[in-house]
């Protein structure tokens, strides 16, 4: 607002009736707020020169709720304040200016801090926004900078400017293709300006990204949004859009901002498509091929995939060391259930009805004995206790070539997905690709695991197994790891997760092939690097839809440079070490020489040389070997990365991985991962450069 008052764009006799009655805005923090008016009111006195005159249109508020149909105000503590409400309410508001903040959700359910729902503005945001977007999960959708665009949207109704400075993720994310649709929709005119900088990349295109816009303060692409409602206007909406641009500093950036106006700006015309894309439009032919998998049916790749696990708890849940699991998840179901007894007495004796309120109110949130996150609260609302299932605690991959323990168990792990008919028990074999889920911040990235995987092992990752296991009524005995009718020795059958329809239409094609064919088909052709950036924009709003093979050559090719790349992704441990130089300061006998506490590059920008520990350091790491990117680091970058020493501030756990190392007495486990990792990325590399053509 001082920016503004000082601008020179309100004209010298137009101040006074303007600072009257004409400008307002809201803050709903009691020390900004008067910050905020002391300032607006300095600005105006040093502008006029005349007598202290204080600014009535700044409002004590929450902004979103004043709005919110049946709210009522506080007439006796704050009278003027609310007077000041009923006025800002009553009149017609043509312009909306902000920054508005960026929160979808709470760190932990142990926060109790829960971000506040508005019925009315998120009603409006389920029946636009929501209601035409093609997402699956839309819960982003809800994040406060989005209830901004939807409130000002609606709040300056058929005439007016809406100008933000916001987050960018709706430019081109896939859950915010019905927020486009819905824009264009609403206004006459819009202008985008992508300011880039998006930090939840990595390599290259990370660079691209250039700086920061609001420095360390943020890590998400920025972009400046304003649009103009017209209601006489006729026709389609008229994008403009502007890239600033790569490679540029926070400095260069704000610079060219500054020089330019909206008249002066080289705006690109952007013709959206039906589907909503505004940028990196997908490509109509990539469509019209089967899809990797898709529930709702149709001709697929895959029967049935699922995203990985999401236990809301990982601290308590995953560890290095498999003593470690067992004893936080005991004593975590121990703390649980002296709750649930002591919610059921405090019920019983205040003779409360409605359980599921009160729980808030009754529950000790400390952080170092629960994670209350999810469904955990409504469990303790119905009086259900836990108990620890040993038998449970399986291997997992957490992210790229980092393997914990964890307790698969649906008591403490908040979503399982479809885990459970792929990983049916710790017995049960099955190798998938993990791929980086549409919308992620993570370029596009497949990845293979005999594990049962993390949901964010690359960023929110879906899982296409090979098999997938049913529950048989009896077992008449023997292990069949054939697709067959038989159950297995733990009453489980097993089937091909490849559909017999796709496996028609391959065969139709090109002649017979296996469904093992296909399976690393599929692997190959998500490595092929002319794919890869054809359909890149694609790639980044939907999961993969796979050509029909037109050539059996082709098809041959990529088939066994998928069996290649699942040897070395999903037997990494057995691959043959690279030969690099170990520098040892100490007793390579001694278990204490080994030891890791947190590991780095020698120097930025050379990936050449790790420094292991003070007493270690590993060079010769061949600078190929950086090449071989997963998402927003290298290979040998996430071993970098994952194996340190942590401990959780908010519980107290450690996860150290030398417990890995003692619990399978190789305490040169880390120092040999690096090894063999060194040779999965350079034979990656390799393999994957094998497919250009």
């Amino acid at each position: 607002m001082t920016r503004l008052l000082q601008s020179g764009l309100i004209n010298p006799e137009d101040l006074a009736r303007k600072y009257a009655n004409e400008l307002h805005c809201n803050e709903i923090m009691l020390l900004a707020y008067y910050i905020a008016a002391v300032n607006i009111e300095t600005t105006y006195h040093a502008l006029t020169g005349e007598d202290y005159s204080p600014f009535e249109g700044i409002v004590l508020a929450d902004t979103f709720q004043i709005t919110e149909d049946g709210d009522t105000l506080d007439t006796v503590m704050f009278p003027q304040n609310n007077d000041r409400i009923v006025k800002q309410m009553g009149i017609p508001i043509n312009v909306v200016i902000g920054n508005p903040p960026y929160s979808v959700g709470q760190t932990s359910a142990n926060d109790m801090n829960a971000n506040l729902a508005y019925p009315t503005l998120d009603g409006r945001i389920a029946a636009t926004y929501a209601k035409r977007s093609t997402a699956t999960n839309k819960n982003s959708l809800y994040d406060s900078y989005l209830r901004a665009f939807r409130w000002a949207t609606d709040r300056i109704d058929e005439r007016g400017v809406v100008a933000f400075v916001s987050n960018g993720g709706w430019l081109d994310g896939n859950t915010a293709d019905g927020i486009r649709l819905s824009l264009t929709d609403e206004y006459a005119r819009i202008y985008v300006y992508n300011l880039r900088g998006n930090q939840r990349t990595a390599g290259e295109l990370s660079r691209k990204e250039g700086g920061k816009v609001f420095g360390s303060g943020s890590r998400n692409t920025v972009a400046i949004f304003i649009g103009v409602k017209d209601s006489t206007h006729t026709g389609p909406c008229e994008v403009y859009y502007r890239d600033i641009g790569d490679y540029l500093s926070r400095e260069e950036k704000l610079a060219i901002v500054d020089r330019g106006t909206i008249g002066t700006v080289d705006w690109q015309t952007i013709t959206p498509n039906t589907h909503g894309d505004w940028v990196n439009q997908r490509d109509e032919t990539y469509l019209a091929w089967p899809i990797i998998g898709d529930k709702t049916g149709g001709v697929r790749v895959f029967e049935s995939y699922s995203a990985g696990l999401k236990s809301n708890r990982d601290t308590w849940v995953y560890n290095y060391s498999h003593t470690a699991v067992e004893s936080n998840v005991r004593r975590m179901i121990d703390f649980y259930n002296t709750q649930v007894d002591g919610f059921i007495t405090h019920c019983e004796q205040n003779r409360i009805t409605e359980r599921k309120g009160a729980v808030d109110e009754f529950i000790n949130a400390d952080s170092s004995k629960i994670s209350w996150g999810g469904s955990i609260k409504d469990s303790l609302s119905r009086g259900k206790r836990f108990a620890f299932n040993a038998a449970t605690i399986a291997p997992s991959a957490y992210r790229p070539f980092q393997t914990q323990h964890v307790y698969f168990d649906p008591q403490l792990n908040e979503r399982r997905y479809q885990l459970p008919s792929m990983f049916p028990t710790p017995h049960h074999k099955n190798l998938g690709i993990v791929l980086t889920g549409p919308a992620s911040h993570f370029t596009f990235t497949p990845f293979m695991t005999d594990l049962l995987p993390n949901l964010h092992i690359l960023d929110t990752a879906q899982f296409f197994s090979r098999y997938t296991y049913s529950k048989s009524e009896s077992s008449d005995g023997g292990f069949d790891f054939s697709d067959g009718a038989d159950a297995d020795e733990y009453g489980y059958q097993r089937h091909d997760n490849i559909t017999d329809a796709i496996h028609k239409l391959y065969s139709d094609a090109i002649g017979e092939v296996t469904k093992d064919e296909i399976f690393y088909y599929v692997y190959g052709l998500l490595h092929d690097p002319a794919y890869r950036e054809k359909y890149a924009a694609d790639l980044k709003k939907m999961l993969p839809h796979i050509p029909t093979p037109a050539d059996r050559g082709r098809f041959d090719q990529l088939s066994e440079a998928g069996r290649q790349l699942a040897e070395l992704h999903v037997n990494y441990e057995a691959v043959e070490p690279y030969p690099l130089d170990v520098q040892i300061k100490g007793d390579p006998a001694d278990r204490e020489t080994w030891r890791v506490t947190k590991m780095k590059w020698k120097t930025k920008g050379d990936f050449t040389t790790i420094v292991y520990s003070p007493k270690i350091t590993i060079g010769g790491i061949p600078p190929e070997a950086e090449r071989y990117q997963l998402g927003s680091r290298s290979a040998l970058g996430w071993i970098i990365d994952r194996y340190q020493v942590k401990t959780d501030k908010a519980s107290g756990i450690v996860n150290d991985p030398n417990d890995w190392c003692d619990e399978h007495d190789n305490p040169r486990y880390i120092v040999d991962l690096i090894k063999l990792v060194t040779t999965v990325a350079i034979e990656t590399t390799r393999i994957v450069g094998s497919l250009e053509v």
